[in-house]
Order: C-alpha cells, then sequence, then structure tokens
C-alpha cells in the first residue's frame, strides 16, 4: 500500500513543513503512512494533471488538499482527468448550507459541486466539501486544505475507508490526559512493554491537555482492555476522558450528566474559561454566570473579596482566589464554582510576584479548594495552560461526587 499527498503552496496557508507535518500526522495515528508529498506551486494546473498522471502509476491512494491556496478549479480538473463531470451534490449542498447558517461562511452553492462518480466526504466544520474517486485498486480524495477540517475527514473518513479497504484489523483508542508529559511518557513505555510492542501510540499536547493515540496492530478486546486498565490504573483521575474531547467539552458533560450548574469568576483568564464551556450547545443547562473581574474593584463589588486581603496579600494570591469562589457561590445560584487570578506577563504587577504565577480556585457548598501554579511561556501560553488547568481542574472535584 503506498499512500501519497499533493498540496499547494501559498503564504496564505502557510504551507511548510509544519503543515505538511499536521496533514501526515492526520492519516499516522491511524496507522498509515505517507510515501511521496508533493507540494506544487499555486494555479500551476498543468504541474497538478503531471503530478496526477505520475501517482496514478506509483501510489495506491492519492490525497490532494484544496481550498484558497489551490489557485485554480480543481475540481473540474479531476473530473476531466478521471473522465467525468461536474454537478451538483445534494448532500453536499446540505452539509455546505449548514456552516453557511451558522454565519460562519457565505455561498454554499459552489461547494456542492463535485464529480458525477464521487462519493462525497462531508465537512461539518467548513462549506468546503471533499469526495473520493475510486478507479480499480486505485483511490483519489480531495480534502479541504485547512488543518482543522482535514484532520476531522481523516478521522471521520478516509482512515476507517483505508481500514476497510485494506482489511485491516488495526484498533485506535484514545485517552484524554491533563498533567505531567514526564508521567505519561513513562507510563506509555511500559504499558508498550508489558504488550510486548503490542500498540503504537502517539501523543499531542495543546496547553497541557493531551490526546493519547493508541493504535493496535491486531487488536482484540482482551488486550485492548488490559492495556487501557494498566495506563489508567497508573495515571488515575489524570485520565479525564477515554474518547476524543476536550477539558471544556467534558466538563462540559459532567455538568449536563449531573445536573448542576457552574460560574466563573476570572482576572487574567478573561472570560476563557466560562466561554470554553459556552461553544458547546445547550451551555444554557449547565452555566449560570461568568464574571470577568479584572480590576480589584470588580472583586471587592462584584464578589465580595475584602479590600484589606487584596492590600495585604495581593490581588494574585491564595486567599483571594478563594474569596471570589466563595463570592460566587454565596447566593445558592451556582452548584460550582471556579476562580482564576494570575499574572499572565509580559510584565509582573509590581510586587516581586513572577509572571506566571496563578492560582485557581474550585469549590462547591461543602467547601472551596485553592491551587498554586507557576506557568511558563508567553502571555498566551501562560493564559491557555491556565484555563485548561481550571477547567481539569473542576472535572476532578465533579468526578469525585
Amino acid at each position: 500500500m503506498k499512500n501519497a499527498l499533493i498540496t499547494f503552496k501559498s503564504p496564505s496557508a502557510k504551507v511548510d513543513g509544519g503543515y505538511i507535518g499536521e496533514l501526515t500526522d492526520a492519516l499516522f495515528v491511524g496507522g498509515f503512512s505517507v510515501d511521496f508529498a508533493e507540494i506544487l506551486p499555486a494555479g500551476d494546473a498543468a504541474a497538478f494533471r503531471r503530478s496526477l498522471e505520475r501517482f496514478k502509476d506509483v501510489a495506491d491512494n492519492l490525497i490532494i488538499t484544496d481550498g484558497e491556496s489551490t489557485g485554480f478549479d480543481l475540481k473540474s480538473a479531476v473530473a476531466e482527468e478521471q473522465g467525468s463531470a461536474l454537478a451538483e451534490n445534494e448532500n453536499a449542498l446540505r452539509f455546505a448550507r449548514a456552516v453557511s447558517a451558522r454565519g460562519e461562511e457565505d455561498g454554499a452553492e459552489p461547494y456542492a459541486m463535485l464529480p458525477i462518480d464521487a462519493s462525497l466526504i462531508p465537512n461539518v466544520l467548513g462549506v468546503y466539501q471533499g469526495f473520493m474517486m475510486e478507479d480499480r485498486d486505485f483511490t483519489l480524495m480531495v480534502l479541504p486544505e485547512s488543518r482543522a477540517e482535514f484532520r476531522q475527514a481523516c478521522e471521520k473518513y478516509v482512515i476507517p475507508y483505508l481500514e476497510n479497504k485494506y482489511n485491516l484489523s488495526n484498533r485506535r483508542l484514545i485517552l484524554k490526559y491533563f498533567g505531567a508529559k514526564e508521567e505519561l511518557d513513562e507510563v506509555m513505555k511500559e504499558a508498550c512493554e508489558l504488550s510486548n510492542g503490542g500498540f503504537k501510540w502517539d501523543v499531542k499536547e495543546h496547553f497541557g491537555d493531551f490526546t493519547v493515540t493508541l493504535l493496535f496492530e491486531h487488536y482484540s478486546d482482551n488486550n485492548g482492555a488490559e492495556v487501557i486498565r494498566y495506563i489508567v490504573g497508573k495515571l488515575k483521575e489524570n485520565v479525564y476522558a477515554e474518547y476524543d474531547t476536550s477539558v471544556a467539552g467534558r466538563l462540559f458533560d459532567i455538568l449536563k450528566l449531573k445536573k448542576l450548574r457552574l460560574s466563573a469568576a476570572e482576572s487574567f483568564t478573561g472570560g476563557r474559561v466560562i466561554s470554553s464551556i459556552i461553544e458547546n450547545a445547550g451551555a444554557s443547562e449547565v452555566v449560570c454566570e461568568g464574571i470577568v473581574a479584572y480590576s480589584n474593584e470588580s472583586k471587592e463589588k462584584r464578589l465580595g473579596v475584602k479590600r484589606e486581603d487584596i492590600r495585604r496579600e495581593g490581588a494574585v494570591s491564595s486567599l483571594v482566589a478563594y474569596e471570589m469562589a466563595a463570592g460566587l457561590l454565596a447566593d445558592g445560584s451556582a452548584d460550582i464554582a471556579v476562580a482564576t487570578t494570575g499574572i499572565a506577563g509580559p510584565d509582573s504587577d509590581g510586587t516581586d510576584k513572577p509572571v506566571g504565577l496563578c492560582y485557581i480556585a474550585v469549590g462547591m457548598k461543602d467547601g472551596v479548594h485553592t491551587y498554586r501554579f507557576n506557568f511558563n511561556g508567553t502571555r498566551e501560553e501562560i493564559t491557555e495552560t491556565a484555563k485548561n488547568t481550571a477547567l481539569f481542574l473542576a472535572i476532578k472535584k465533579l468526578k469525585n461526587l
């Protein structure tokens, strides 16, 4: 099995080694490697046609990215080379209109034009709809150039298709982990050794939130369950999900399941904690309120933080974080409260406290607990890591109920 990739070079798409690496990783998590990869000049339809003809002879599967970077009508070129013609695909139109209806992109109709002989690869993240064409043992797939949309198409459609095409017994399992990477690496190596190398694994991090993909070459329910039990037993509550989600998505699910409502008071995270929950449809059932108490005056007036405590301890302190969370819980509207206060940088707050210092408080009616952290990185990295950490601490609190 030989797999090939064609993409197009454009400054707006930032096609570089990192971009190509992300595309190939999207296939690798399913156990499929890219044997040939070409970056073609934007707008060079002739070069594309030559590459397409060459890959038909040397590859079994060809994946092509399409979008603003392509610079020519790639769908028409593919249809012509495959002896087909374009026509409006009813299902493609439905998916493209659904994205347009959310107000994210305009003009669904052009994206519904697909080769007559093609099978739709749906895209729920953007208007561009992918497609697949089969010619004996050769399969051609056209996917959107957007990293997120390409990755989603690979996970939901391309990888399952290839597994079925080659009758593979591969099985992917996903764990979501929040904690120290060193501990995660050690446990994964131990699990792999105990299973005699029975699986491959890949780790992706997003501001402290880890997605761990396990790929079993010869999967069975017994060996898969045994590996998962070992990993979860070692990492314990730091594994917060056994499916692909985010800390915000997992917290939303738990709140909804337990019929609880959350409030957040944020200083340096600027509303990111509560907004990440609100991104989930149905958030009105689980969100009580979100307050961005950035100034000391807001902390005092809106949350009841004592002025003398701010004067004595500083706004970035365990006591102030505690009082912010307690203020949210005072009227009984929320079941769980999260509060953040810290220094994201690039400068300190005029004290000797370091950039990256952060206090997060999580509490319910049975009490409030505060946590102290020293995060490293840029302002954005510190803020996003703190946001994810606050969400994870709320998950831990609710899982222990």
